[in-house]
């Protein structure tokens, strides 16, 4: 994504609105992302500092992810900011550099969107899972397996209470 800086290049302190998209075709550098639902919608603004070049913008987008329990496909939004400093001198250390008229801003959206990832996605509040034994998604029914498996950690316990 590529933002076209000319106007302001020379100018002090002046500012550039802009409105761009980012379409992400391959998900696989995305952990637990199966596909993007639309593009990575980025409006912002570019201003002159000193030299260097603060880019403040908002970005969102709606992909689907796995449900972390039942792993079944769900429509996530995420939605971050994106502020970044770029600089065409080199000189400052935090600041990203670029060369030219135009700033790209692909690997700051792509750096803040695997940031902005949830870690844990659920599809319903009451999701039930998958069966720890056979693996069947227990939202759809009970799969009929015995879980009444104790574990052996715990063996010695139960001769206390005389279960059965």
């Amino acid at each position: 994504m590529l933002i076209d800086i000319s106007k302001i290049l020379m100018k002090k302190g002046e500012t550039l609105l802009f409105d761009a998209e980012e379409i992400i075709t391959e998900a696989e550098n995305y952990p637990d992302v199966h596909r993007f639902l639309q593009p990575v919608r980025v409006s912002g603004t570019v201003t002159n500092v000193k030299g260097s070049f603060e880019v403040c913008a908002k970005c969102g987008t709606k992909l689907v992810m796995s449900c972390s329990c039942c792993l079944e496909p769900v429509e996530v939004e995420v939605e971050f900011d994106l502020d970044e400093i770029y600089s065409n001198t080199g000189n400052e250390e935090e600041a990203e550099t670029f060369a030219g008229e135009e700033i790209d801003l692909t690997s700051a959206l792509e750096r803040n969107l695997l940031l902005n990832l949830p870690m844990k996605v659920i599809c319903e509040e009451d999701c039930k899972g998958l069966c720890p034994k056979c693996g069947s998604n227990l939202n759809r029914g009970e799969c009929g397996c015995d879980t009444t498996e104790i574990d052996p950690r715990f063996e010695s316990l139960r001769s206390l209470f005389k279960l059965d």
